[in-house]
């Protein structure tokens, strides 16, 4: 018999949704040491009955085991390498401006003084339209593809009968994008990756970087935007200082992330830390809504302060699989953010808080509806008044 603990305050043993057994950490330093452990692997192909999608038929896994999140270096460290150069600084740079052109349009779309959704009608087009943009897919594409990464999200944790053909279909899609490529090639990321890599990867780095790129960037900003809506102090405090633009958007994903939980790992070999003994085979999660309000690592943990200095969350993951994307689904969200309060001086909630629609999707809590009110900046309609009237 091991001295070990079953559990410690930090690592618990859980029962997942599907009856399947892991164990969750909850502490932040705890789950950014078990992150970047390279005693526990990402490599699903390896994991027998506790895959992620183990229950799913064996070409169905396959097609998900291809992804980088399902692999271990040298593979990922290829694939993530080709595909960081669409996600770096400078590149979420060039592409601001667009972001910036449809964030606009999408606002100006929006009505005044009537009730509208700014979940349907804002947060749920934008990351749609900005990965049409990075990708080349035609716009009335667009909305099919964000569908079906919504129905793929939906049904992970525990897994749906409609998880399958949400895998079919974005892998069929994206295996033809890069066939287009192929033999169309432009300047943009899909034309890159099919030098380096061929079509079955190809597809497997679109389908993630679709499904990530829309779901849990709309989760961003239409979490960040009822968080500011509920906490009307912090939304003054924006509207009268953008230099806390960058800074708000953390806390946004330290204080309600997108995701729940991080991907499946497994230890390759017994793992002890903080008395509990994790055997070889045995998988870990962590907890990204705990750790990021960890009272050991943050100051007034439920406190939500667009201000919080020495933000360290965990909500795009730490190590190796850190989010790829993390640059540019911040960029969305400032220019989201930053485009509604330009257009609107007065955004408020048009239905309590409590009556404020929410759906459990297992890895996400997803906020499904945003009904709001909004009336135009002041200067706007000034200039609307001032404008002269032809004479006849």
């Amino acid at each position: 018999m091991s001295a070990a603990t079953v559990s410690s305050p930090g690592v618990t043993r859980v029962e997942l949704p599907d009856g399947r057994t892991v164990w969750m950490v909850t502490k932040h330093g705890l789950a950014r040491r078990l992150l970047s452990d390279r005693r526990l692997t990402s490599d699903s192909s390896t994991m027998g009955a506790m895959a992620p999608l183990a229950s799913l038929p064996t070409d169905v896994r396959r097609i998900m085991e291809r992804d980088m999140l399902s692999q271990d270096p040298p593979v990922h460290t290829r694939m993530r390498k080709l595909a960081a150069p669409g996600f770096t600084t400078g590149a979420v740079a060039a592409v601001r401006p667009a972001i910036e052109r449809m964030s606009r349009e999408l606002a100006q779309r929006l009505r005044t003084g009537a009730e509208v959704d700014l979940v349907a009608d804002f947060a749920v087009p934008l990351p749609t339209l900005v990965l049409g943009e990075i990708f080349g897919i035609p716009a009335d594409e667009c909305a099919q593809v964000r569908s079906w990464s919504d129905v793929f999200a939906a049904g992970l944790l525990p897994i749906k009968d409609t998880l399958r053909p949400s895998i079919m279909w974005l892998n069929d899609y994206a295996k033809n994008l890069a066939r287009q490529r192929r033999v169309d090639p432009d300047d943009g990321l899909i034309t890159r990756l099919t030098a380096d890599l061929d079509d079955d990867e190809v597809s497997s780095m679109v389908f993630l970087l679709l499904v990530a790129g829309q779901t849990a960037t709309t989760q961003l900003i239409a979490k960040g935007l009822s968080l500011l809506l509920t906490h009307p102090d912090q939304l003054d405090r924006l509207r009268g200082d953008r230099a806390v633009l960058s800074s708000a958007v953390d806390e946004m994903l330290r204080y309600d992330p997108p995701l729940r939980v991080t991907a499946f790992r497994m230890a390759v070999e017994r793992i002890e830390i903080e008395s509990v003994a994790i055997d070889a085979g045995d998988v870990v999660m962590c907890s990204l809504t705990e750790a990021n309000r960890d009272g050991e690592r943050f100051a007034e943990p439920d406190r939500f302060d667009l201000g919080r200095q020495d933000n360290q969350h965990l909500a795009f993951g730490h190590g190796i699989h850190r989010c790829l994307g993390a640059n540019l689904a911040k960029a969305e969200a400032e220019i989201a953010f930053a485009t509604l309060l330009d257009h609107f001086d007065r955004i408020e909630l048009a239905v309590p808080v409590g009556e404020l629609k929410w759906e459990d999707v297992g890895i996400m809590n997803q906020l499904t509806a945003l009904p709001v009110r909004l009336q135009r900046r002041n200067a706007d309609r000034e200039r609307a008044r001032t404008i002269p009237s032809r004479r006849r």
